[in-house]
């Protein structure tokens, strides 16, 4: 079967650990969860532009803010995660997201790749906010964003540069007053969603000429915090 994964950067060093070493991949800036709305267009182009040989297409993204509700493939079938969003992926199911949103909701969470490829709040307030604003106005910002969050957590699944994560996220906790912790993860679900099979409710296909909707994604647990 001929696979094509298309995925957020931010997975890059997870998938490219986990996938098949000849499947071909197509990794989307981190940036467009910040212009959800655009996201579909920038997924449909590149699904729309696959090699017609082609047999089935992976998608690495989650429900994410809608992000990628309305993207379709005429002649594949596709095959996605059931979740809001990647967290989830990441610790390897969507009950350990639930178990790590009861033990602590305010949780922004920090991987590797998000430190590499990505923009966390830490990153936009320094390269983005502090230059445009100056240091009160950036400050006052991200603390707006940031005052239902407690906690930082790295999450550790032993994958990229661990160092430069755990440098980032604690960096991140100090700056803002927030609790570091670190937390393991698991690359078992993303194994799984390369590699298959899809056929238990962690999984949504969709079928050739049918576009995703929000509807199979309802009735799990709330995305993560605004």
């Amino acid at each position: 079967m001929n696979r094509h994964l298309i995925a957020c950067e931010v997975f890059r060093d997870e998938f490219d650990a986990v996938a098949p070493a000849d499947m071909p991949r197509t990794y989307l800036a981190q940036g467009l969860h910040r212009t959800p709305g655009k996201m579909p267009a920038a997924i449909q182009e590149v699904v729309d532009g696959l090699p017609a040989t082609t047999d089935l297409t992976i998608l690495g993204y989650g429900l994410c803010s809608n992000g990628v509700v309305g993207v379709h493939s005429r002649t594949t079938p596709m095959v996605m995660p059931r979740v809001h969003d990647c967290i989830a992926i990441l610790l390897g199911s969507v009950g350990r997201y639930e178990a790590e949103m009861d033990a602590c909701a305010g949780t922004y969470y920090i991987t590797p790749g998000w430190a590499k490829y990505g923009t966390t709040s830490l990153s936009a307030y320094k390269n983005e906010y502090l230059p445009k604003y100056g240091e009160e106005d950036a400050r006052y910002i991200v603390e707006e964003c940031l005052k239902r969050y407690t906690r930082v957590a790295l999450i550790n699944h032993g994958v990229g540069d661990m160092a430069l994560g755990r440098a980032h996220a604690k960096e991140f906790a100090a700056t803002f007053g927030k609790r570091y912790e670190e937390i393991p993860g698991d690359l078992g679900y993303l194994r799984r969603l390369v590699r298959g099979p899809w056929d238990n409710g962690d999984f949504v296909a969709i079928p050739p000429g049918t576009a995703i909707d929000q509807t199979p994604f309802l009735g799990l647990y709330p995305i993560s915090l605004p």
